[in-house]
């Protein structure tokens, strides 16, 4: 392809962006992320309806939409890599980390990776806590999250994601700021420890431009 036509496909593609996402958790912070920035409407998650697919086939799907948005997040959940790794008795060279390893270490400059360890709980608790402790199952964070006052009624429900005026985002968007200063306190990603406490959505607003005083996404 010439110069040129690079060219065109990267004018009508500025500022699209796409989701992959392997839950429907992900999926209801997302749309509510932009229901109430209206900046993020270019947003597109994909897939539309939750799919249990293997890291491979993500990653491929990551590839596709890389080719025609400006940037791809990937966002996943390692709990269900973490198990499985426990008990893999393949070729070591195949495990389920190293699988995702290679995957990740492949993607293109446009396409970025995105974890939480156990799971995206995980991203809500470092909004009201400081933290890099590692939490065996979702179930755990969420026994966390139960201590705090504004989450204390937290629900893994569309109802509770998604309620007219006090929507998931809308309710955590105060400590926006907190969240993301406390996932990058987590560090950087490591394949060879799995087992702590990991966030890296900071990535996400990052790229978008968010504000984290006024909520509003700039012109990065």
């Amino acid at each position: 392809m010439g110069t040129n036509s690079k060219k065109k496909i990267g004018q009508k593609l500025r500022n699209s962006f796409a989701c992959v996402v392997d839950g429907e958790t992900e999926i209801w912070y997302l749309n509510m992320l932009k229901r109430n920035e209206a900046s993020t409407k270019s947003i597109s998650i994909r897939p539309e309806l939750p799919q249990k697919k293997t890291l491979q086939e993500q990653y491929r799907q990551v590839l596709s939409l890389a080719e025609s948005y400006t940037a791809v997040f990937w966002i996943i959940d390692t709990d269900t890599i973490i198990r499985n790794e426990r008990t893999f008795t393949g070729n070591k060279d195949k495990s389920p980390k190293v699988v995702l390893k290679e995957c990740v270490t492949s993607l293109p400059d446009n396409a970025i990776f995105i974890a939480n360890t156990p799971c995206f709980e995980f991203w809500v608790l470092l909004h009201v806590l400081k933290t890099a402790k590692y939490f065996e199952t979702g179930d755990a964070v969420i026994e966390q999250l139960h201590k705090n006052d504004l989450l204390k009624d937290y629900s893994k429900t569309r109802k509770y994601f998604t309620q007219d005026g006090n929507d998931i985002y809308k309710r955590l968007k105060p400590y926006l700021a907190t969240a993301i200063a406390n996932s990058k306190f987590t560090g950087e990603f490591d394949y060879e420890n799995l087992e702590r406490g990991f966030c890296s959505m900071h990535k996400l607003f990052s790229r978008l431009g968010v504000d984290t005083v006024t909520g509003q996404f700039g012109n990065k």
